[in-house]
C-alpha cells in the first residue's frame, strides 16, 4: 500500500502561499504524488527540497516540481515549475534551494492547476523527501 505524503499549505504573507509536502513514501517505491491545487491563478517564486536519506544506487536521480492541468495524473507532466530539478544522490538533510523556470509559462499555475513531486525513478534508498514551494498570487 502506498503511503500518502502529509501535505499543507499556509498564506505567508499578503498575496502568497508556501505549499508543503512531506514523502512518506518508503525507500524502492518512490513516485509521482500530486500535493498542491491552486485555488486561483499564481506563479512559483521558489522551492526548497531536502531528503534524510541520499540515493546511492542512483545516484543521479532527480527529484522534480511538475506543474499539471485538472484531470491530468500526477506525473504525468514534463512541465517543470523550477529552474532545474534537484538531485537525490546529494547530500543528505541539506536543503537546497532553487527559483521558479525562468520560463514564465512554466511556473505560472491557472485555476485548478497542481503541483505534483516527481521522481526520475523509485530509487533505492531516498526517503525522507521535504518540499516547501513558495507561490505568489497573480
Amino acid at each position: 500500500m502506498k503511503k500518502l505524503g502529509f501535505i499543507s499549505a499556509k498564506r505567508i504573507s499578503s498575496g502568497c502561499v508556501e505549499a508543503v509536502y512531506v514523502n512518506g513514501q518508503a525507500a524502492g517505491a518512490q513516485a509521482a504524488e500530486a500535493f498542491f491545487t491552486a485555488d486561483e491563478a499564481c506563479e512559483v517564486v521558489a522551492a526548497s527540497e531536502s531528503h534524510s536519506a541520499k540515493e546511492i544506487a542512483a545516484p543521479t536521480m532527480t527529484i522534480d516540481i511538475v506543474k499539471e492541468a485538472s484531470g491530468a495524473a500526477a506525473g504525468t507532466s514534463t512541465t517543470s515549475v523550477l529552474e532545474s530539478a534537484w538531485v537525490g544522490g546529494d547530500d543528505a538533510d541539506t536543503p537546497v534551494r532553487k527559483a521558479g523556470s525562468a520560463t514564465l509559462a512554466s511556473k505560472q499555475l491557472a485555476k485548478g492547476d497542481r503541483l505534483s513531486f516527481k521522481p526520475s525513478a523509485t530509487g533505492t534508498q531516498l526517503t525522507g523527501v521535504i518540499i516547501t514551494v513558495e507561490l505568489k498570487y497573480i
